[in-house]
C-alpha cells in the first residue's frame, strides 16, 4: 500500500493514498475521501495527488482516473456509472454507505466507453 507523509508545521499526517475511494479539488487543497467516510484535507493541490499516485506503481495498486478538474476516482469502487440521473456511484461493498459523484454526462459516457472496451480493468 501506497503511503505519503505530510510533515506540516503542528501535525505530521499519513496517508494510504491507494486507498482512498476518491479525491476532490478543494482550491489549492484537495479532500480524500475513504470507504469509511473519513475524509482528510491534504496540503497539496490534486494534481499533485495525481502525480503521487502515478510515482512507483506497484502490482496491486488500484487504478485511479481524473475525472475533470474536480475528481481523481478509484476505478476499483465504481459500481454504477448512471447517465440519466449523472451519478458516479462508489462503493467497497465492506460499508452500508455509498458515494455518488455529480458528474458531467459527456465524462460518464467516456467511463462507459472505458468499461465496456475493458480498459480500465484489471
Amino acid at each position: 500500500m501506497k503511503q505519503i507523509v505530510f510533515n506540516r508545521r503542528n501535525e505530521l499526517l499519513r496517508v494510504p493514498l491507494t486507498r482512498a475511494m476518491f479525491y476532490e479539488a478543494f482550491g489549492n487543497y484537495c479532500y480524500g475521501v475513504f470507504p469509511n467516510k473519513q475524509k482528510i484535507m491534504l496540503p497539496v493541490s490534486l494534481g499533485e495527488v495525481e502525480q503521487l499516485i502515478r510515482v512507483k506503481p506497484e502490482p496491486d495498486q488500484p487504478v485511479f482516473i481524473r475525472i475533470g478538474k474536480r475528481y481523481i476516482v478509484n476505478t476499483e469502487m465504481i459500481v454504477q456509472v448512471n447517465l440519466s440521473t449523472q451519478r458516479l456511484i462508489l462503493s467497497d461493498f465492506d460499508h452500508p454507505d455509498h458515494f455518488a459523484l455529480p458528474i458531467s454526462k459527456e465524462a460518464l459516457k467516456e467511463i462507459k466507453k472505458l468499461y465496456e472496451q475493458q480498459k480500465i480493468w484489471k
